[in-house]
């Protein structure tokens, strides 16, 4: 016999088959012992070599194959990566519980976003003012008093405000500056002759900040508006009492707010300005969020995403849970029937099962087969408990090793 007719024989093989149709599963296990010993018979002169050779091949008289059938094409199945009950509880639960967290903060952060809620602030105000001359000399608010009004030519005035807030806000403010000239009855100041208003400065404040500031300086031409009031004077041919007044207003979406005034007589013969500030500290306040911002988008998206994929995990958890606990009853229940009805036949190993030979392993499917084995071999079952939900039934001789295996999580 020629090493070509010998490589013949490796590849003709007696075919064992076994399928199990739920799984799509065929197991093929290849015995060529049978054939090369059979052509070993009926073959003379056989050589040392090739008798080499047929010792060789007959060690490895079993091979096993596991062949996966997904309709025409057919693949090896890849050995899958199995994650104990535990684990996957740990993780399941850990996955609920940081989703958890993060549907309540996102869920707290809308509520809290769409809110009013309440800030302190302090304000404060001051108004510092210079009085010149024609010839441009000025004289500053801190000497400015009892001068003599025919001394003043024009004013320079200077309007400070600052607001110290709490929290960073979102503000769109407006702020100007007006002048007021105000003629009365000099017995009775309630008696307005005429009254004129001029807007001098309007301006706009709009972004977030946690604080407000405004430093405007305003020129009045003080002569002039004397000259106004003297001729409204002799026009009407009566005494009369004006005052200028200089006022900083600030307004918001609903309200306007006086915040400082400058005053001034404009027929007293002696000027003494007279200022009114606002000086508010530790103030609170209620700030109206906006109703709908792409924020509070964001944050419900999170929410939703968060709660959908908690509910998953929730039912995955608890089908987890039930079957687990359903099918260790099952397994308890089969357990219980094998080791009581093939009580005769059973061999317990207490400390474990440890094979002394390299052999061959054959995993078989059911108990069924198993005992065809044991038939076979005239051999016990031996019975391994590994954990609470498995345990290993084994039948050997001494080349090869059948083992079933019995979990619950295949029940």
């Amino acid at each position: 016999m020629s090493k070509k007719e010998i490589e013949k024989i490796e590849f003709t093989f007696d075919r064992e088959e076994s399928t199990k149709p739920e799984e799509n599963v065929i197991e093929f296990s290849y015995d060529m012992t049978e054939t090369i010993e059979k052509h070993a018979e009926e073959e003379t002169g056989i050589d040392e070599e090739i008798k080499e050779e047929f010792k060789e091949v007959s060690q490895h008289k079993m091979k096993k194959e596991v062949v996966y059938y997904e309709g025409s094409t057919k693949t090896t199945l890849k050995k899958s990566i199995y994650i104990g009950f535990n684990t996957r509880v740990f993780l399941y639960s850990l996955g609920i519980v940081i989703l958890l967290i993060v549907s309540i903060l996102s869920f707290y952060n809308i509520y809290k976003a769409s809110k009013n809620y309440e800030i302190k602030y302090s304000e404060e105000s001051s108004i510092l003012y210079d009085l010149c001359d024609t010839a441009g000399t000025c004289i500053s608010n801190e000497q400015a008093i009892d001068i003599p009004n025919a001394n003043v030519d024009n004013m320079n005035i200077n309007f400070i405000y600052n607001v110290d807030i709490s929290d960073m806000i979102k503000y769109d403010v407006d702020y100007f500056i007006e002048s007021e000239v105000l003629i009365s009855d000099p017995l009775d100041k309630d008696i307005v002759l005429n009254r004129n208003t001029e807007r001098l400065l309007s301006k706009n404040i709009k972004k977030t900040s946690d604080n407000i500031s405004i430093n405007e300086m305003i020129n009045i031409n003080y002569r002039e508006y004397v000259e106004k009031a003297i001729s409204f004077a002799q026009k009407n041919n009566e005494s009369i009492d004006a005052d200028l007044t200089v006022k900083l207003y600030l307004k918001d979406q609903e309200d306007t707010t006086e915040i400082s005034t400058y005053k001034v007589s404009l027929i007293n013969p002696v000027l003494t300005p007279k200022t009114k500030n606002t000086n508010n500290m530790n103030k609170s306040v209620f700030v109206e969020k906006d109703a709908w911002t792409d924020t509070n988008t964001v944050l419900v998206l999170i929410c939703i995403i968060s709660g959908l994929i908690m509910l998953f995990l929730i039912i995955k958890l608890s089908n987890l849970l039930i079957k687990t606990f359903y099918n260790k009853d099952l397994y308890n229940k089969e357990l219980n029937r094998i080791l009581n009805e093939y009580d005769s036949i059973i061999v317990t190993a207490r400390d474990g099962f440890v094979s002394e030979y390299n052999k061959k392993i054959i995993k078989v499917t059911n108990f069924e087969e198993l005992l065809d084995a044991r038939v076979t071999l005239k051999k016990p079952i031996v019975y391994v408990r590994i954990n609470e939900i498995k345990s290993k039934f084994i039948v050997e001789d001494e080349e090869v090793l059948y083992e079933y295996t019995l979990k619950e999580v295949d029940l």
